[in-house]
């Protein structure tokens, strides 16, 4: 478990390097403008609509794979994986070709208060981005299916070739603009997907053979969608969380939603870092300790990772307000200005506050599923929506577009407080 923690550790850590190199050229080329603004909203519907897809399916086809495996031959298991990567590739073509068709509307939708230019940049990589939902479908599947062959490594170098194939484009030809980035990111995520095609083949999958039988298809999806039903409110809503920012940014004016995306984007990059490598080895730990009933060495890791949040949380918040703006204009100078530095760093700023409440937040989520409250992964995503949206309403007429970073932190913050009450006024913590 824990050399495996190492290499996708170092993997992630390779991959958050090759998205900065891809940012980094975009940000001297591009800048903070419509363009920009028009290419972070036209994937913020595929982004969600893949986000949802790939929670119900990780949930459901885990555990019936694995029933599979051991109740099934060989041969079964392969038509049963064949046929979960046909129905993702029909359904996201279908769901790529719906948002393509639909595209004037969606435009309309998306930037109904933007300025012509951002809708005129929207309206040019709307349909690239469509194209990303189907990608990300099959994407998904193969990642699952290489993590249940025990080849996790390659899904996770994957994102790495795609950063780096988007950053040389973009470095090869920056007259392209706005047109190198949209075409760059759908063939960096299909050289993404052709890794972990190559990954599966290498253990052993053949892609061309026998399906299941209508009836033993028809269980199977069932039995996955019932399983990934109970976690669609929850994963639906923590999508819309990511979602909804950017289309608030679009009231106010060019350069607000690049500015955000910026920063966001920033911020991401050290929750990754931060959090979601050390993921896979807390559940674990946590759900040993769960099952000896151990509480006192979980309420020791509560306080350990209660120190540490807030240690980190300290000294990041701290080097984005003394070096933000200057560090930005150093890194990207070019078409990011100074201005651009300041805007992007405020918001940066505001976001890294909450930087602690996120790390202890993801500490508290997998003792939750450690503990098998599954419900709770929804409660906390459906009180981070309400206090994200009442605060940005309270907020924005006194901060305006800042004001969505701030509402982002103070909802991580009251997801935090809700979590910390329940487990302390539960059993588990009288125990």
């Amino acid at each position: 478990m824990k050399r495996q923690l190492v290499i996708i550790s170092l993997l992630t850590i390779a991959s958050q390097l090759a998205a900065f190199a891809k940012l980094w050229f975009t940000a001297r080329i591009l800048g903070v403008g419509p363009e920009m603004d028009g290419y972070n909203l036209s994937i913020v519907f595929p982004t969600m609509i893949a986000g949802v897809a790939a929670g119900v399916l990780q949930t459901g086809l885990f555990p019936v794979r694995a029933k599979l495996n051991v109740a099934a031959s060989v041969s079964d298991v392969l038509a049963f994986e064949r046929s979960v990567l046909l129905g993702m590739a029909v359904l996201g073509g279908a769901v790529s070709l719906l948002l393509v068709i639909t595209s004037p509307i969606m435009v309309d939708a998306l930037a109904a208060s933007a300025s012509a230019s951002v809708r005129s940049s929207l309206a040019f990589a709307y349909p690239f981005a469509a194209a990303l939902v189907m990608l990300n479908f099959v994407g998904d599947s193969c990642g699952y299916l290489l993590a249940m062959r025990d080849r996790f490594a390659i899904a996770a170098a994957a994102p790495v070739a795609n950063g780096v194939l988007g950053a040389f484009l973009l470095a090869a030809w920056p007259e392209g603009g706005l047109f190198n980035l949209v075409v760059g990111t759908v063939l960096g995520l299909t050289l993404q997907v052709c890794i972990c095609f190559w990954g599966l083949k290498l253990t052993g999958f053949t892609f061309f053979g026998d399906l299941p039988v209508w009836k033993n298809t028809k269980e199977s999806w069932q039995e996955m969608l019932s399983l990934g039903g109970w976690i669609l409110p929850g994963v639906v809503v923590s999508n819309l969380v990511v979602s909804l920012p950017p289309l608030w940014a679009v009231q106010y004016g060019e350069g607000a939603v690049s500015a955000f995306g910026y920063a966001y984007r920033l911020h991401s990059a050290a929750l990754q870092l931060l959090v979601i490598a050390c993921s896979t080895l807390i559940l674990a730990r946590f759900s040993d300790l769960i099952a000896r009933n151990d509480t006192v060495a979980v309420r020791a890791i509560l306080i350990k990772a209660t120190f540490f949040s807030a240690a980190i949380g300290i000294f990041y918040a701290s080097a984005v307000w003394v070096a933000g703006t200057a560090s930005l204009e150093w890194l990207f100078s070019g078409r990011f200005d100074g201005d651009a530095a300041a805007r992007v760093s405020f918001h940066w700023l505001l976001l890294s506050i909450g930087l602690p409440f996120f790390m202890l937040g993801n500490v508290f989520a997998k003792l939750f599923q450690a503990q098998r409250k599954p419900m709770m992964m929804s409660v906390l995503a459906i009180s981070s929506l309400c206090v994200l949206y009442l605060a940005y309403l309270l907020l924005s007429p006194q901060l305006e577009e800042f004001s969505i970073a701030m509402a982002i932190t103070l909802a991580s913050f009251f997801s935090l407080l809700i979590g910390f009450l329940v487990l302390r006024y539960s059993k588990f913590t009288k125990s």
